[in-house]
């Protein structure tokens, strides 16, 4: 586009990091290790030059990043922590794949490869790279602990390459409880295997390995799986596995939001997967800090368009900016088609175990519909299940005043998003005092904390 210049990959000097020809044995990449005649444990460095592990930078170690990004571009995640990312070439296979569009901040204790990957990603402001030691997890100033991890982005997966071997005892406390804090339900796992072909390993070498305890997490988590790749480098038969902590519908995901997320930040703007560009402009009742100033003016300008365009709607007092009661929003977004207005939906705080979605709906004018396809919407209801995966802990509820027979054709006709949703056949008074509605539900609440509707 005219007039923007585009964010650019710069090439740093490689005198300046002490890039020297990569050490081949036998044909094959490997890491530069001391001679010894007595078998070592390859130990965890804490500050490591780029050189000495660029056997993972070769052709040949290619497929064992490739593998977590097409992980990661195959579940459209967004927000990634990369622990012990080294200068993170996760990022390259990315942005050759065209994936683009997400958040990143990766930590390691060199100080080397760090600087490279700033220097190299300098010019995105949605990569970043930090010298921290997850040590530092173990602060016990907890206000110290959490300024050095925090990050301003909902994160969707963590990265731990060939890093848990290095605390063979502890590997799954700093799994379970950083995963907790940054509310990441889901992670990647890359490991060594103890059977090793003859050429790819020095006989004099021990590795520590977590590759006879990954059942734990398999036994721990909701969901595992994993491939196994055999490589021409050093150590090159690994294993990738995908973690999924929690089943999406779990009400005990609802303690992560309430014991934990401490380190995450408000959820940013994404493009759903209908094209559409949605805006969480408010979170937890207040004006969502973390947007870009551009995503703001968009936001605030369709406010404007909604109080000229209101007067048309039945309700139409309900959506001047004093009726939106927006402080009162768990999450108020726009969805935009470029720069155009699509709706804008809440999902409203009622009380510590409710939030009412479809809270304060408005079409605009240009993208309103008939009514005639009501098991639709503009964007195929991918507002309501974006916002529902940021709810936890609570009962979900969509009213109506009329009927509940709309409800029910949703649930039958649209099982897919709906399926598991409850219609309560009976009007129940909601938020105020003689506001009778018929209600559509989902509970997020644990089993003990279930709501009884009268």
């Amino acid at each position: 586009m005219e007039g923007i210049s585009m964010p650019k990959k710069h090439s740093p000097d490689k005198i300046k990091y002490e890039f020297i020809e990569t050490n081949y044995v036998n044909g094959i990449p490997f890491p530069r290790l001391s001679a010894t005649v007595d078998t070592q444990l390859i130990p965890l460095k804490e500050d490591y030059p780029m050189r000495s592990m660029d056997y993972l930078d070769t052709p040949e170690a290619y497929a064992l990043f490739e593998k977590q990004a097409d992980l990661i571009i195959e579940n459209n995640w967004k927000g990634i922590i990369d622990v012990g990312c080294r200068h993170g070439p996760i990022n390259d296979i990315l942005h050759a794949k065209g994936y683009t569009d997400y958040r990143y901040m990766g930590f390691d204790t060199s100080t080397q490869p760090i600087e490279y990957a700033q220097e190299t990603w300098q010019e995105f402001n949605n990569i970043e790279y930090r010298v921290l030691s997850w040590n530092d997890f173990k602060d016990d100033d907890k206000v110290a602990r959490n300024e050095k991890f925090k990050v301003n982005f909902d994160v969707d997966v963590m990265i731990w390459s060939g890093v848990l071997l290095y605390e063979p005892e502890e590997h799954l406390w700093y799994f379970d409880n950083m995963q907790k804090a940054y509310a990441a339900n889901n992670a990647i796992i890359q490991e060594p295997l103890k059977d090793q072909r003859e050429e790819c390993w020095r006989e004099d070498l021990e590795l520590n390995t977590i590759e006879d305890k990954l059942h734990l997490y398999k036994e721990k988590y909701h969901k595992y799986e994993s491939w196994k790749l055999d490589l021409n480098i050093f150590s090159g038969r690994r294993i990738i596995s995908h973690v999924k902590l929690w089943q999406d519908s779990d009400p005990l995901w609802a303690d992560w939001d309430n014991n934990f997320s401490i380190l995450a930040g408000p959820p940013r703007s994404e493009i759903l997967p209908c094209g559409y560009k949605i805006i969480p402009y408010i979170f937890k009742g207040k004006l969502n800090m973390e947007l870009s100033q551009r995503d703001q003016s968009l936001c605030e300008a369709a406010l404007v368009k909604m109080g000229r365009e209101r007067h048309n709607h039945r309700l139409a007092d309900n959506y001047d900016k004093k009726g939106l009661h927006l402080g009162k929003m768990f999450m108020y977004n726009f969805v935009f088609d470029g720069i155009e207005p699509v709706f804008c939906s809440g999902a409203q705080t009622v009380n510590e175990f409710g939030v009412r979605v479809f809270s304060r709906y408005f079409a605009f004018e240009k993208y309103k519909t008939d009514g005639t396809t009501q098991l639709e919407k503009n964007d195929n209801f991918e507002e309501l299940q974006w916002t529902m995966k940021r709810i936890r802990g609570k009962v979900i509820f969509w009213s109506r005043d009329k009927s509940s027979k709309f409800f029910k054709r949703l649930k039958e006709g649209r099982p897919d998003i709906f399926s598991n949703w409850t219609v309560h056949n009976k009007k129940i008074n909601i938020i105020y005092a003689d506001n009778k509605q018929y209600i559509f539900y989902i509970s997020k609440l644990p089993p003990e904390e279930e709501i009884e509707f009268e």
